[in-house]
């Protein structure tokens, strides 16, 4: 039971698109409820306001949990995660040219919620190529 007010949680939803701040899965297509993430944790003083709210997907919500830092596998620093709210997607993140369907960290604070949030584990992968097999569209797909 999600203690955001439906009224917060609409807005949440439209502001995202529909899709996970972070890891940019799609709700179509989904049979799972998206949680609305608190960026700043409530254990750490986050409020439940609009500024410190992000639409997640169940995975990314349970691997963030109650983290606002990680580390930077690269250079093993302890940095701030991702905040949709302060910082924009494309900054810190992009589509790996590479391998499909993975999100890169282009910062280390993209590598950081990469690693964290475990975005490119074969599940979630798998999710990816399936919904655009199915012409589900990626907000930030490139």
């Amino acid at each position: 039971m999600s203690d955001v007010p439906e009224r917060l949680r609409r807005e949440v939803f439209a502001r995202a698109d529909g899709s996970c701040e972070y890891c940019m899965i799609p709700v179509a297509g989904q049979i799972a409820w998206f949680p609305v993430d608190h960026i700043v944790p409530r254990s750490r003083g986050g409020e439940t306001t609009l500024g410190n709210l992000a639409l997640a997907c169940p995975r990314c919500n349970a691997h963030k949990w109650a983290a606002d830092a990680g580390t930077d596998p690269q250079t093993g620093q302890h940095v701030p995660l991702f905040n949709p709210r302060e910082q924009a997607w494309d900054d810190h993140f992009a589509w790996s040219s590479a391998v499909a369907f993975h999100i890169e960290g282009r910062t280390p604070c993209g590598r950081a919620t990469v690693d964290r949030l475990k975005m490119n584990e074969p599940e979630i992968v798998a999710i990816r190529r399936v919904l655009a097999e199915l012409g589900v569209a990626f907000r930030h797909r490139g």
